[in-house]
C-alpha cells in the first residue's frame, strides 16, 4: 500500500511522495492506510484539485481523521489567504497542526516554483529537520530556538525556560548519541511465556501470601524442588524498592501452568530488573 501511494501521490504533483484519474480514490487509499506521511498530503490535494469532500466524508472509515484534516486545511488556507470554500466537516484525533502546516507550505512552494536538485535537498531537510524537532521539543521551544539560531534577542523569561528545560534537553541528545545509535542498532527479545510466569507467581504469591500488589525482582530454581523468589510490593506500609525474600516448595505449588513454564526455565535465573 505504502509504495502505491507514494507513486500516486507523485504523479499527482505531491513531492514527496499519484496519477490516477479520480484523486477521490486516491485520498480514500491514504486515510485508509492511516499513514501519517501520506495523511499530510491530503491538504495539498484539497489546495490543488477541486474535490468533492463531502463524498470523501460519506465513504470513508475514517470521518474523525478526515475531518480534522478539512480542519487544518480551512485554517492553513485561512493563514496563507487562500480563498477556497470547505464543506463544514470537522472531526477530532491525534493529529499535528504544526507539522500538517509545514508540509502543506513546503509542498505550495516546491510546486509554485521552479527547483535545482540542491534546492530540493535543503527543503527536504529542513522538512525532517522539523519534524524530528516537533517530536521532543514543545512549539514554543522550537520557536525560541529558532531566534537563537538567528542570532535574535529573546525575552528574559525565554531566556530563562531555554535555559531550564530546552538546553537540558540538547545536552542530553549530545550526550546520549553513542547510547541511541547503540540501542536503536539492536532488536528487543520477547518472550511472553517468562513474562506470563512472572505474572502467574505474582497471582500465586498474592493469594497464599496474603499480601497485595507483588512486582517480582528476580526467581531461581534451586536443589531442584525449591522456588527462591525476591520481591517488592507497590503499596504501603513498605517502602519504595524495599525486597522482600521468600523460598517455597515446589510441591507446594498446585497450578499445572506455573509448574510447566518453571521447567522450562529451571536452569538459569531469571532477573527482571
Amino acid at each position: 500500500m505504502g509504495r502505491i501511494l507514494e507513486q500516486e501521490l507523485a504523479e499527482a504533483g505531491y513531492r514527496m511522495l499519484g496519477t490516477t484519474e479520480n484523486k477521490e480514490e486516491l485520498i480514500l487509499n491514504i486515510l485508509k492506510n492511516k499513514d501519517t506521511r501520506y495523511l499530510k498530503a491530503i491538504s495539498f490535494l484539497i489546495y490543488k484539485y477541486n474535490l468533492n469532500l463531502e463524498r470523501i466524508h460519506q465513504k470513508t472509515m475514517h470521518k474523525q481523521i478526515f475531518g480534522q484534516i478539512i480542519e487544518f486545511a480551512r485554517k492553513i488556507f485561512r493563514e496563507n489567504n487562500i480563498t477556497k470554500s470547505l464543506p463544514n466537516i470537522t472531526g477530532k484525533a491525534n493529529l499535528s497542526y504544526e507539522e500538517f502546516k509545514q508540509e502543506f507550505e513546503l509542498q505550495r512552494f516546491n510546486s509554485e516554483r521552479p527547483e535545482t536538485m540542491m534546492e530540493k535537498q535543503k527543503a527536504y531537510a529542513e522538512r525532517d529537520l522539523q519534524m524530528w524537532l516537533s517530536r521532543i521539543f514543545s512549539k514554543k521551544e522550537r520557536q525560541i530556538m529558532e531566534r537563537i539560531l538567528a542570532e535574535k534577542s529573546v525575552s528574559k523569561t525565554d531566556y530563562e525556560y531555554f535555559s531550564r528545560k530546552t538546553k537540558k534537553k540538547l545536552k542530553g541528545i549530545i550526550n546520549l548519541q553513542d547510547f541511541a545509535r547503540t540501542l536503536s542498532s539492536k532488536s528487543p527479545k520477547s518472550d511472553e511465556d517468562l513474562f506470563r510466569l512472572k505474572k502467574l507467581l505474582e497471582e500465586w504469591l498474592e493469594k497464599t501470601e496474603k499480601i497485595k500488589e507483588v512486582r517480582i525482582q528476580r526467581f531461581s530454581i534451586w536443589e531442584h524442588d525449591k522456588i527462591f523468589i525476591y520481591f517488592e510490593q507497590k503499596k504501603e506500609p513498605y517502602l519504595p524498592e524495599q525486597g522482600f525474600n521468600t523460598t517455597k516448595r515446589l510441591k507446594d505449588i498446585k497450578n499445572k501452568e506455573i509448574l510447566s513454564l518453571l521447567e522450562k526455565y529451571k536452569d538459569k535465573e531469571q532477573d527482571f530488573k
